[in-house]
C-alpha cells in the first residue's frame, strides 16, 4: 500500500473539471448534425410516446419513445437517422 501523502492525491479543482465534463457530455450541449452549431433540443413527451428534436436551422426528426432511453440516446438516434436518410446540409 503506498502512503497517502499530500503529493499523492489529485487536486480537488482537476477532480471538479472532470465531473463537469463528464456531466456536460451526459447532458449536452449537442451540436447539430445539419448546421453544427448547439442548438438542438430534444423533447421528450412520455404520455403521448414521442420524442421531437428541433434545431434552429429548421431540422425537425421525430422517435419513437423508449422509456430506456435517455436523451444523449436519443441524440444518436437522431443523428444515425440524419446520416442514414441522406438529409441535405442546406438550408
Amino acid at each position: 500500500m503506498s502512503p497517502r501523502k499530500e503529493r499523492n492525491k489529485i487536486p480537488a479543482h482537476i477532480v471538479q473539471g472532470i465531473r463537469d465534463k463528464r456531466k456536460k457530455l451526459l447532458h449536452g450541449p449537442y451540436s447539430c448534425p445539419r448546421c453544427g452549431l448547439d442548438r438542438p433540443r430534444i423533447g421528450i413527451d412520455a404520455k403521448m410516446k414521442e420524442v421531437i428534436a428541433v434545431c434552429f436551422c429548421g431540422l425537425e426528426l421525430k422517435l419513437d419513445y423508449v422509456s430506456a432511453f435517455e436523451a444523449i440516446d436519443y441524440y444518436n438516434k437522431c443523428v444515425d437517422k440524419f446520416y442514414k436518410n441522406g438529409i441535405s446540409h442546406e438550408t
